[in-house]
């Protein structure tokens, strides 16, 4: 009976510490990697509430830089956000070419780096069946002076509460990604570098 014990004690401890490595390493319930993704491409473009009696403006800059050893686009974006229309905004997007489009309509998850200026940001998943401008969105902050590296699965996107009309988010019906201003902070002008917005698949 004793050595019964002792090699069942044995066993025991072995599939604990078996469980304990496996976690160590990566395995239990630890994450699976989403992989390294792939970088966005299209035409990359400012926009501001013009169309909507406003005065809000929106500037942005493309230009090449070293970062981290690695040449990279960057997207500098300046502005400032008024509330000449009453739900004042301003941001960028970009208009994807055929090929991020269809990444889009399959992504599980986009990921980006930012040079914050200390204010909220929302990145909104443009789909072609909502009508009120109520896209689904993720809403991010960002700090002075810090770059950030910004995950965002899929699973995040909400409506905003003020639509009338929710739908369900659909990526078959996607047309394009666009970040915008966040409404707690208007009026105020705002300076944000961007780079490395890749979609994952």
């Amino acid at each position: 009976m004793k050595n019964t014990q002792k090699a069942l004690i044995l066993l025991l401890c072995g599939a604990l510490c078996a469980v304990v490595f496996a976690c160590a390493t990566g395995g239990g319930n630890a994450p699976a990697s989403i992989g390294p993704g792939i970088l966005a491409t299209g035409e990359w473009r400012a926009y501001n509430d013009a169309d909507d009696g406003g005065d809000s403006v929106s500037q942005l800059v493309m230009a090449k830089e070293e970062i981290d050893g690695e040449t990279v686009d960057t997207y500098t974006v300046t502005g400032n956000v008024t509330t000449k229309f009453q739900y004042g905004y301003a941001g960028w997007a970009i208009d994807p070419d055929p090929e991020t489009l269809e990444r889009f309509k399959k992504a599980t998850q986009f990921s980006f780096k930012i040079l914050g200026d200390g204010k909220k940001y929302s990145l909104k998943y443009k789909i072609s069946n909502i009508k009120d401008f109520a896209y689904h969105e993720y809403t991010f902050d960002t700090e002075e002076g810090v770059v950030s590296t910004i995950e965002v699965p899929i699973k995040f996107f909400m409506q905003p509460s003020w639509t009338n009309t929710p739908v369900r988010l659909r990526l078959e019906n996607v047309i394009g990604v666009e970040f915008q201003t966040h409404e707690s902070w208007r009026p105020a002008t705002f300076h944000i570098k961007m780079w490395d917005f890749k979609v994952h698949n």
